[in-house]
C-alpha cells in the first residue's frame, strides 16, 4: 500500500507579512497544495494523511470547497484529515457540516475514532481537537482493535501544550505507522514507523532547513517512509565571519555570493560573527536590503587591543569602566558585548 504522510500546510497563511516578497507566500502555500495533489496522483498513492493543521485558522467554506474539489481528482487516493490546534471545530465551524467527497474520511471526533477501509485491509484512527490547546494525553493508552489489519494512527502533538505524547507507549500501541503533525521541524522518532511530518511550506523563519512530507510503502508489520523535499521556498541561515580587514561592502559581497550558491529564492537569516574594525558598524539597514534577508544579528565584536587601551587609559573614566570587567576571570558574551558598547560610548560618545 502507497503512503503519502503531510501536515501542517497552513493554507491560508500569509508568512514574513510587509516583506516585498511575503505577497507571493499565501499564493505559493495553495500552489504547493495543488503541487501535492498532482504529485500523488503521478505517485498512484492508495492513501494520503494529513495529519492536522492543514489551514492556518478557520477554514472558509468556499476553501473548503477548493479543497474538496482537489481531493475529488483523487481517483484511486483515501484521504484521511484531522483537524489540528490551528483549524480546530469551532462550535460554528464549516469542518462540523461539510459534505466531504466519498474518498475523504474527516475525523470530526475530538476523541479517538477509526475508518475502516475494506479493500485496503486498512484502519485509521485519529481525533481533531476542539481547541487551539488541548493537553489531554489521548494517545498514551490507545491500541489497535484488529492486529489482523494494517493500522495507522493519525496524530496532531507532542509539546505540553499540544497533545503531548509518550514514545515508549507509541512503540508499543501495535501501529504499523503512525503519522504525526504539528511539529515544524518534522523527522523520524522511530525510522519509517513513527514520524512528525514537519511543514510542507515553511511559516515563520523558526522553521529552517527542508520543508516536504513523507512517503512510501506500508504493509501489515512493515513500513519503509521516506521523505521527500517539497517546499518552493525554505528559510536558511547565513553566517558570515568577519574580521578586522572587512568592511560594509566586502560583508555585503560574500553574502550575495552565497545567496547565489544556495538560491536566490530562499529566505534568510543573517548571522554576523568575528571581529571587525573598531570604527566599522554593521547597520541592519545595509542587509535587510539584500535579496530575502527576513533577519539580520550582529555578533561581531570591535577589534581592540584591551589591555593596551586600558593601559592607555586607567587614570581616567573609560580606564574605570573597562577594570569592572577585565578584573573577572572570564567574560560571557553578554558581558563581552557591554564591555565594547561602553568602550565605544566612551571613546567615540555614542
Amino acid at each position: 500500500m502507497r503512503v503519502i504522510h503531510t501536515a501542517d500546510l497552513h493554507l491560508g497563511a500569509e508568512p514574513e507579512k510587509g516583506a516585498s516578497w511575503a505577497k507571493e507566500r499565501g499564493g505559493e502555500i495553495w500552489e504547493t497544495f495543488e503541487r501535492l495533489i498532482a504529485y500523488t496522483i503521478r505517485s498512484q498513492a492508495d492513501v494520503l494523511l494529513i495529519a492536522g493543521d492543514l489551514f492556518h485558522r478557520q477554514p472558509l467554506l468556499r476553501e473548503l470547497k477548493e479543497v474538496n474539489y482537489l481531493f475529488s481528482s483523487l481517483k484511486e487516493t483515501q484521504v484521511f484529515l484531522i483537524a489540528g490546534n490551528h483549524d480546530y471545530i469551532k462550535r460554528d465551524s464549516y469542518y462540523r457540516s461539510f459534505p466531504w467527497n466519498g474518498n475523504v474520511h474527516f475525523f470530526k471526533s475530538f476523541h479517538i475514532e477509526r475508518f475502516d477501509i475494506e479493500k485496503l485491509n486498512l484502519s485509521v484512527y485519529g481525533a481533531s481537537y476542539a481547541a487551539k490547546e488541548d493537553t489531554e494525553r489521548i494517545y498514551d493508552n490507545i491500541s489497535v482493535a484488529d492486529k489482523r489489519r494494517v493500522n495507522i494512527l493519525l496524530g496532531h502533538g507532542g509539546d505540553g501544550k499540544h497533545r503531548p505524547y509518550d514514545l515508549t507507549r507509541l512503540r508499543a500501541s501495535g501501529f504499523d505507522y503512525i503519522a504525526l503533525g504539528h511539529l515544524h521541524m518534522g523527522g523520524e522518532l522511530v525510522k519509517h514507523r513513527i514520524v512528525q511530518a514537519g511543514c510542507l511550506e515553511p511559516i515563520d523563519r523558526t522553521d529552517l532547513g527542508e520543508k516536504g512530507f513523507y512517503e512510501g510503502e506500508i504493509e501489515k508489520g512493515n513500513a519503509s517512509m521516506e521523505f521527500v523535499p517539497f517546499a518552493k521556498r525554505v528559510y536558511l541561515p547565513i553566517k558570515i565571519t568577519v574580521t578586522p580587514q572587512d568592511t560594509i561592502r566586502s560583508v555585503k559581497g560574500r553574502i550575495q555570493e552565497e545567496i547565489r550558491r544556495k538560491g536566490t529564492h530562499n529566505m534568510y537569516c543573517l548571522l554576523l560573527k568575528g571581529e571587525r574594525d573598531q570604527v566599522i558598524q554593521f547597520p541592519s539597514s545595509e542587509f535587510l536590503e539584500i535579496g530575502n534577508i527576513c533577519s539580520f544579528e550582529d555578533r561581531t565584536q570591535p577589534d581592540y587591543d584591551l589591555e593596551k587601551l586600558y593601559q592607555a587609559n586607567k587614570d581616567n573614566v573609560l580606564g574605570w569602566y573597562m577594570k569592572e570587567f577585565l578584573e573577572k576571570q572570564e567574560l560571557g558574551e553578554i558581558e563581552l558585548q557591554a564591555l565594547h558598547y561602553g568602550i565605544r560610548a566612551l571613546t567615540y560618545g555614542e
